[in-house]
């Protein structure tokens, strides 16, 4: 048996009720749930843990024993599971909805800038549009 497999057995065991709670959300995650972050909040999982409780329960999911890292447990660079555990630390983290919004077009619609600057007249001059159409 690996140190790693020893590692995470250890955590699991120190950490159940926690795990258990990580465990529901992240199948959530990955199911496109929305309930997640609350639920974490509630567990006591937030910020640099997340990652820990994703290694452990992608580790349980695959069958694939992390390795020890330079900064701890971790997953071969670029695998599958790797890439699984990014994943669920970007979407729990919220990072993958700020790179979401930052894809959005930043071009303002011109019938929205159109509304907004009819909005901003004055009743008068709102008289004065109508009239002219």
């Amino acid at each position: 048996m690996s140190k790693a497999i020893k590692h995470v057995q250890a955590f699991i065991a120190l950490n159940t009720v926690a795990y258990t709670a990580a465990a529901k959300v992240f199948t959530q995650i990955e199911s496109q749930s929305d309930v997640w972050a609350e639920a974490l909040a509630k567990a006591g999982i937030m910020g640099p843990d997340i990652r820990v409780y994703a290694i452990m329960w992608v580790s349980e999911q695959s069958g694939v024993a992390p390795k020890d890292g330079q900064r701890g447990l971790c997953f071969t660079k670029d695998s599958r599971e790797d890439s699984r555990v990014k994943y669920l630390v970007a979407v729990a983290t919220g990072a993958a909805a700020a790179k979401a919004a930052k894809r959005k077009s930043d071009a303002a619609d011109p019938v929205e800038a159109l509304l907004k600057k009819y909005a901003a007249l004055t009743p008068a001059q709102k008289r004065s549009f109508k009239a002219k159409l």
